[in-house]
C-alpha cells in the first residue's frame, strides 16, 4: 500500500480520528458524570459544544492536508 498515493498518510489519520473521537466521548462522559456539578444546564451545553468545535477543528486540520494533496493532483482519491 506504500505505492498507492490515495492510501499514503491515511493510516495515521484514521487512527488519530478514532483516538480523538473516543477521547472526546470519554471527556464528555466524565465531565457530565463528575465535573459539571456547579454549572447550570446552559453552561454545561456550552462546554460540550465548545469541546466539539475544538475536536472538529483538530480533525479538519488533520484531514485537510490529505484532501488538499488530491486537489493539487486533480484526481479523485
Amino acid at each position: 500500500m506504500q505505492g498507492r498515493p490515495s492510501m499514503s498518510g491515511m493510516r495515521w489519520r484514521v487512527a488519530a480520528s478514532i483516538l480523538l473521537g473516543v477521547s472526546w466521548i470519554s471527556f464528555v462522559s466524565l465531565y457530565v458524570a463528575f465535573w459539571s456539578g456547579p454549572y447550570s444546564l446552559f453552561q454545561r451545553i456550552v462546554i460540550v459544544l465548545v469541546s466539539f468545535i475544538f475536536l472538529a477543528g483538530i480533525m479538519g486540520a488533520i484531514w485537510a492536508s490529505w484532501g488538499m494533496r488530491f486537489a493539487r493532483m486533480g484526481v479523485p482519491p
